[in-house]
């Protein structure tokens, strides 16, 4: 296992790999589906408790992302789980720009058009963050 900087891009490209449906373990899916139940019956309680945009900003957490990471760091090793778990914080961040721009802009503009501008705010976050992250020019 070799520790890589925080800086350098992944290993693996990014892809589908649709054959590998069949190598996903009944145990694996139980212990996602425990999570994200988990996860949907605090943001549940949290929306009964307080409000339904305490509970919502909850049921935004990645449900399966505990689950997803403790399984990768028992097959894989800690640099796959780092890598995972940024991939996700990135695809937070950008979840949280569709977010954003939809809340501004659903009730002002037609739908298709408010949907189109929240779908390039999460694509520019996403696409910017993974090239600033991962992607370092060629030095020549």
């Amino acid at each position: 296992m070799s520790e890589r900087s925080w800086r350098e891009p992944p290993e693996e490209t990014i892809g589908v790999q649709a054959e590998k449906i069949g190598d996903i373990r009944a145990r694996d899916m139980v212990v996602r589906f425990v999570f994200g139940a988990i996860t949907s019956a605090v943001a549940g309680s949290l929306s009964i408790l307080f409000s339904p945009i305490v509970g919502g900003v909850f049921l935004a957490f990645p449900a399966i992302l505990a689950a997803s990471l403790t399984l990768i760091a028992e097959e894989e090793d800690t640099t796959e789980t780092r890598e995972d778990g940024r991939g996700a914080v990135v695809g937070a961040l950008g979840m949280a720009a569709f977010a954003a721009i939809g809340v501004a802009v659903f009730t002002k503009i037609a739908w298709p058009l408010a949907l189109a501008a929240a779908c390039c705010a999460w694509a520019i976050v996403a696409i910017g963050l993974y090239l600033l992250l991962w992607v370092r020019p060629e030095s020549g």
